[in-house]
């Protein structure tokens, strides 16, 4: 069976050419480019899952600064947070956040993660993952379905934009991140694939024009706490889709405003940490060439 796709089209249309789901059309994309089974195939989506599992658990244990000093605690107080009292929209709201911390604290503090797509998104998949898998008791195995969902959504973005935020701003990492989460989530509820790629845009449309000006340029500030946030917004856009809300934007035409945006967008706010939050006074602070910086304002 070919499975080439670029385009959200076209593997919407193998969907329904072949009655599959996005994760089992991307696996058979996978053994066409790899050679690999689909056990074999599988097995990796499982182990990707497994040190997710563990950058999260990592994370949440961090009580201390990583070296910059910018992050490093806060998934542990946000974990504290949901397990007393009444937390704001529940427990699980505030564990997804947490999650999604984590993953990053744990890349500040040189531990091992699975960048998806990238390090400075890499807590957004993890996040949503392991919280489904808390609340509606996913296997593993149903977790790595799931990611190959979202890597099914990956490709389209890398084919035709880029997950670079040097290249496209943040938009471009927590922004595919998030829509490879949301598309994810809807397959793992057993969401057809039209409402995966719904989601997908919803998610992604709604993170255009996201600048990417770490402070410092470390990934910590403000990475850190999107990473959290946004895999909320991930469970939004795929709320809206399994409610059949209709996303006005298609998906392959959002991720085009996406290439188009970033392409538009200055350098001083494209991972250069040369404006943004980056040269404001607290971020300046810790920028290695600040007086430089601070003579051109």
């Amino acid at each position: 069976m070919k499975c080439h796709f670029s385009k959200a089209l076209e593997l919407l249309a193998l969907c329904s050419e072949h009655g599959l789901s996005i994760c089992e059309i991307t696996i058979a994309l996978e053994i066409e480019e790899t050679q690999e089974t689909r056990e074999a195939i599988l097995g990796r989506m499982i182990r990707y899952f497994s040190l997710m599992r563990d950058s999260v658990n990592k994370g949440l244990a961090i009580d201390g600064l990583s070296p910059s000093g910018l992050s490093g605690g806060d998934a542990r107080k946000l974990l504290a947070y949901s397990q007393a009292g009444a937390p704001l929209f529940g427990s699980q709201f505030a564990k997804t956040i947490a999650y999604g911390f984590a993953v990053l604290e744990t890349n500040a503090a040189f531990g091992l993660i699975v960048a998806t797509p990238t390090a400075g998104s890499a807590g957004v998949v993890p996040a949503c993952l392991l919280s489904l898998q808390e609340t509606h008791h996913l296997t593993d195995e149903q977790a790595a379905m799931a990611l190959l969902t979202a890597g099914g959504i990956g490709h389209i973005i890398g084919a035709n934009a880029s997950f670079s935020g040097a290249k496209g701003g943040c938009q471009a990492e927590i922004g595919s991140a998030s829509s490879m989460a949301a598309a994810a989530v809807v397959e793992a509820l057993g969401g057809t694939p039209e409402q995966a790629v719904n989601a997908a845009a919803f998610s992604l449309m709604n993170t255009l024009g996201l600048v990417c000006d770490p402070i410092g340029g470390y990934v910590e500030v403000p990475c850190v706490s999107r990473n959290g946030m946004f895999a909320v917004h991930s469970f939004l856009a795929a709320t809206m889709a399994l409610a059949n809300t209709r996303c006005v934007v298609p998906f392959d035409d959002v991720v085009i405003a996406m290439r188009d945006i970033g392409r538009r967008m200055p350098r001083a706010l494209k991972e250069t940490a040369e404006g943004g939050l980056a040269i404001t006074p607290t971020g300046l602070r810790f920028h290695p060439s600040h007086s430089n910086i601070s003579s051109k304002q």
